[in-house]
């Protein structure tokens, strides 16, 4: 062995720890690495490049698949600083690779080489076409063509039918399960006319050429030794094109962790890195259980929940700092304003000590979770970023009821008039624009009630529809009303609107729900519309300041923070009542095991006890916290709100 590759290998050695270094330097046969959260799996897939190049393997025959085109850049580019020849790695996801190969062999699809790609939005497009050719309206009782796509998206990421795929995600069409097989078929049959493919086409037909043999030959020669990053997170088709690329000489390490598997509602099927031992017999199989991440304290959490899963590859998590750190704590409070209030403060301490706002990250189930911390951060003019949903008060339902109460606090409010005027039933854009120009004579709501809107109640064309607006604006009007009256009246008015606006989005009523419950804080409208105007990132998002992370938990994986706060762990909430009947509580577990091992320092659990007002049983903890095992790693706290007698000590 040259020198310089043995001091390079020597260092290797200095550099992992025993299970890395063996993952590293096993390079022939198939190999799983089941890499524990934190655990270095990219610094394996880093270094196994640098060793292979460094054994004279031709870089050009080695592949890395990835998720994210960013990932594979990232681990050749590291290589690379020590041996450039690791740059004519070929490295990519699945998607970009299926492209290229499609280019060679388009031939034997029925497609010319010069073949488009859809975007998300062109693929959108050509549905809406093919529902147009065969006659379907979608404007009315007909899928809209992005609830298509993901029905047909579905299929080919979960290989299902169509109709599994319609009960599964939008069960309302089920009566419309004939016209929307039948623009799958010309959707189809549109992409082959016009020489087009979408994405989930790209892997279906990478399998389709890989099937023929002298394709597959060529190409297992080609690339004779194979990587593949979060093997968990791959699908039906990307398994099988996995086993057909590696077939003839099984040089395959592939990369992940059972436990996270959390994207089962994409189409990963998580049995994928269960069954590789099985589909590959001899496969080493390596575990990576020191973590680099996180406090013992916190590992035990992730260690508890772990052992309470039903399918799974035993392991430990160990830190391998050795630092146990102070035990995680879930603290109880009576309601969600009060947790949200909570958080805030904690937020605030941590930054007033120095502790950087950036190191700090509130995870939760979904984003309608995080609402009412959404409005206590507001208020207090803590900035901060949402990850993996929609800011509550950029709803547009949220925004709709907003505008009626705007029109309380400033009748001059064009923009707020505009909003509001166009909601009305059969008043179209000319109309609005009349009734603006009406409206501006006046200064004060009663006048333009009573000259604008009082004439339009007289027997005029949609006369009931002023007449109803009218009784709104005269009551919410009323001096002696406080904010929440205000929101319950407006949402009386808004809601045949919004049934007819998001028919098909019943969680919309939640969150007006969770504004009236908001507006019951508040005793002056202006100090409410206020507090749910003022949103600190507004105008600073690309000025480089630092913000609070707020994220779901299946957009905070792969990521870290010092200090952690998962809220809202209430029964039905984490784990979600859809999975109670929907049979994946073990992937909802899967998804809190994610959540913890986020942490590296502190880690705050926090749930509240009061259910919505029509409610009256109280919530629970989730399940997978309540579980004897878990119970032993951390602590319970209930924590009142400051001036509320019994007031807790908090961390």
């Amino acid at each position: 062995m040259p020198e310089d590759v043995s001091r390079i290998i020597q260092n290797l050695r200095t550099q992992l720890n025993p299970s890395q270094y063996e993952a590293v330097s096993t390079t022939e046969g198939p190999v799983l690495v089941i890499a524990g959260a934190g655990s270095g799996k990219t610094r394996v897939i880093e270094y196994r490049s640098l060793y292979l190049v460094q054994r004279d393997i031709d870089p050009e025959s080695i592949l890395l698949l990835t998720f994210t085109r960013r990932s594979a850049q990232e681990m050749i580019e590291r290589a690379s600083r020590n041996d450039p020849r690791c740059s004519k790695i070929d490295g990519g996801t699945f998607h970009s690779f299926a492209s290229r190969v499609l280019r060679t062999y388009s031939n034997n699809l029925g497609l010319s080489n010069s073949f488009t790609i859809y975007d998300e939005g062109d693929a959108e497009e050509a549905i809406r076409r093919c529902c147009n050719k065969m006659g379907y309206d979608q404007d009315k009782e007909f899928p809209k063509k992005n609830e298509l796509k993901n029905v047909f998206s579905l299929c080919i990421n979960k290989e299902m039918d169509v109709g599994d795929a319609v009960l599964k995600t939008y069960v309302d069409y089920e009566d419309r399960l004939g016209e929307i097989r039948t623009v799958q078929k010309e959707y189809a049959e549109y992409k082959l006319r016009n020489n087009c493919v979408d994405y989930d086409d790209l892997l279906v037909y990478l399998r389709v050429v890989l099937g023929i043999d002298e394709v597959r030959q060529r190409l297992s020669s080609r690339y004779r030794y194979i990587m593949v990053d979060e093997f968990q997170d791959t699908n039906g088709v990307q398994a099988d094109i996995v086993r057909l690329l590696s077939a003839k000489h099984k040089n395959l390490m592939v990369v992940g962790d059972d436990a996270q598997s959390i994207y089962g509602f994409r189409g990963a099927n998580h049995m994928n890195i269960l069954r590789f031992p099985g589909d590959f017999p001899g496969c080493k199989v390596i575990m990576l259980e020191e973590n680099y991440r996180s406090t013992q304290s916190i590992l035990d959490v992730g260690n508890a929940i772990l052992n309470t899963m039903s399918h799974k590859f035993e392991k430990r998590l160990v830190s391998a700092s050795g630092t146990i750190g102070e035990k995680p704590v879930v603290s109880r409070f009576d309601d969600v304003y009060e947790e949200a209030s909570w958080v805030a403060r904690k937020v605030q301490a941590f930054t007033k000590t120095g502790f950087p706002v950036r190191e700090i990250a509130v995870l939760f189930r979904t984003a309608f979770t995080s609402m009412a911390l959404q409005a206590e951060l507001i208020k207090r003019g803590i900035r901060f970023k949402l990850f993996g949903g929609r800011k509550f008060y950029e709803m547009a339902n949220v925004r709709d009821v907003i505008s009626y109460l705007r029109l309380v606090a400033n009748p001059a409010d064009e923009l707020a008039w505009h909003r509001v005027l166009l909601l009305l039933p059969g008043i179209g854009a000319r109309t609005v624009e009349r009734l603006l120009e009406m409206i501006t004579h006046y200064t004060s709501l009663a006048e333009i009630i009573e000259k604008v809107f009082t004439p339009l109640c007289a027997g005029q064309k949609n006369s009931d529809v002023f007449v109803s607006f009218k009784k709104l604006l005269t009551a919410i009007c009323l001096p002696s009303m406080v904010p929440s009256r205000q929101v319950d009246l407006a949402m009386e008015h808004y809601g045949p609107i919004m049934i007819t606006k998001y028919k098909k989005e019943p969680q919309r009523v939640k969150e007006l729900t969770m504004l009236g419950q908001m507006a019951r804080r508040y005793t002056n409208l202006k100090d409410f519309l206020a507090d749910v105007s003022v949103d600190p990132d507004k105008d600073t998002k690309d000025d480089g300041a630092e913000f609070l992370t707020l994220s779901t938990v299946h957009s905070a994986k792969g990521l870290e923070w010092g200090r952690v706060f998962l809220i809202g762990l209430v029964d039905g909430v984490f784990p979600s009542r859809r999975s109670f009947d929907d049979g994946d509580m073990e992937e909802e577990k899967r998804l809190l095991y994610v959540a913890v091992t986020r942490a590296k320092e502190e880690l705050f659990l926090s749930f509240s006890i009061k259910k919505a007002a029509n409610e009256r049983s109280r919530a629970k903890l989730c399940r997978f916290l309540d579980t004897p095992r878990v119970q032993r790693t951390i602590e319970t706290r209930a924590v009142k709100a400051p001036g509320k007698t019994g007031y807790g000590r908090t961390r």
